[in-house]
């Protein structure tokens, strides 16, 4: 017998996507035509510098090589901090691989959840000392950290003791854990899940009434919801803050009538309508996870409605299981694997290519590593191909009759890289972003 599901998880009886939905979609060789048309049109700019030397005369045929260090767009893997504290081999192998291909990962912050390092379970007695280590170590690799995730009114991540309390305290509680996470970040986290899947839960004064799918209104979400936004900015008004939630693809039919669109329709409006009460979040998350796995097309449109929010998107939790897999029978595991691969190198090309997603974090990360993390797997493989070798610039350049250099390249950081009269190696730091001017002039020692 099947036991059943923890509360907050009934998403995992979730095996198909609606297929009397998907019809009409295109092809997926259609879509992601589109996405690579679109990585070179939104993920590029084109690069002028003019280079002169101290007295402003150009540098004119100066041979210099352009090598880009980082992404702007994050690359993201919540496990990245997993093994912090611990030294091996092993490990440092698997931390080398780990920050040759994210750029960002993930400091848990659970309120109580057994498995995932809760804060309080015991009243009074905080426990932050994996967060803290989640966070030292991505600030030791240069990676983006996303703290996750100060609010989640499910009934696994609401600590049992906060419940015999009546609600206005219960919301005070509420406010001491957010405020305290981040004064305990001390600013090195700039990118947090405020709130997480309240599409499919209660608000904190209905916990004790979940019925999932639990679908509140709009005007009740906000009953926590605009406070908690409150309290973060005034902690840190320097933060991005993300709502985030899952089953935005076409799913759940069955259940009360909700399904992916009414969910992307209802996050939309509460998108909307938090930006009208002056606690508009900075971005909207989305999972990407439940189900079979998807055609390029409905990933596609699922960014295309969600943008109607006219903000930043995030996948904030993406994988894809071998058990998700839509037509497993009779294939051997090796081949599950290499389907595995290739899925996921389409849907990050997809969400590379779209115009309005700005992160892809994928959640997990054993699937990265064989033999406890100091081999990489095809999964891995696949995806540093296009992350880190197709997506990625290095070039070399020399300057014209003026002393002007141009490139076309993909936003990040880089290193400007020449050698002097003398043979000694120079660099100097160059920012590549979106929506910015390319053109400048750099004096050159």
């Amino acid at each position: 017998m099947t036991p059943p599901l923890i509360p907050g998880e009934e998403w995992r009886n979730v095996h198909e996507l609606d297929r009397h939905h998907l019809k009409h979609l295109r092809p997926d060789a259609e879509v992601l035509a589109q996405a690579r048309e679109g990585i070179e049109r939104h993920r590029k700019s084109d690069l002028r510098l003019r280079l002169v030397d101290a007295s402003g005369q150009p540098r004119r045929g100066l041979e210099l090589r352009l090598v880009q260090e980082r992404h702007h767009f994050v690359f993201g893997c919540s496990s990245g901090g997993t093994f912090a504290g611990e030294d091996s081999p092993n490990v440092r192998a698997r931390n080398r691989h780990f920050v040759a291909l994210f750029n960002g990962t993930h400091a848990k912050c659970y309120w109580d959840e057994k498995w995932h390092q809760p804060i309080e379970t015991h009243q009074g007695h905080r426990n932050t000392s994996l967060f803290l280590a989640e966070i030292d170590w991505a600030c030791a690799h240069g990676l983006v950290v996303r703290g996750h995730p100060l609010v989640w009114t499910v009934p696994k991540a609401i600590p049992q003791w906060v419940r015999t309390y009546a609600y206005d305290q219960q919301l005070r509680f509420m406010e001491h854990n957010l405020r305290s996470l981040i004064q305990c970040a001390d600013g090195r986290i700039k990118l947090w899940d405020l709130v997480n899947e309240m599409l499919w839960e209660p608000s904190l004064r209905n916990l004790a009434a979940r019925d999932w799918p639990h679908i509140e209104s709009t005007e009740e979400m906000l009953t926590y919801m605009e406070p908690a936004m409150h309290w973060a900015r005034e902690e840190d008004p320097d933060g991005r803050y993300v709502i985030n939630d899952y089953g935005l693809e076409r799913t759940y039919t069955e259940l009360k009538g909700v399904n992916g669109p009414m969910q992307r329709r209802r996050f939309v409006e509460l998108a909307v309508e938090m930006r009208r009460r002056g606690c508009g979040p900075d971005a909207l998350g989305t999972q990407g996870h439940v189900g079979k796995w998807f055609p390029m097309d409905l990933a596609w449109k699922v960014f295309d409605e969600l943008s109607e929010a006219g903000l930043p998107l995030q996948i904030s939790e993406f994988w894809a299981g071998l058990k998700d897999h839509p037509d497993p029978a009779e294939k051997s595991e090796e081949q599950l694997r290499i389907d595995r691969a290739r899925y996921a190198a389409d849907y990050y090309t997809v969400a590379f290519g779209h115009p309005s997603v700005e992160h892809l974090s994928w959640w997990g990360g054993a699937e990265f590593f064989e033999r406890e993390g100091w081999v990489t797997s095809l999964l891995y493989q696949q995806l540093h191909r296009l992350i880190r070798e197709e997506w990625w610039s290095d070039v070399t350049l020399t300057t014209d009759g003026d002393g002007c250099l141009d490139a076309r390249v993909f936003h990040g950081d880089y290193r400007l890289r020449w050698r002097g009269t003398d043979g000694t190696l120079h660099s100097q730091p160059v920012r590549v972003e979106p929506g910015r001017s390319q053109e400048g002039t750099l004096v050159l020692g």
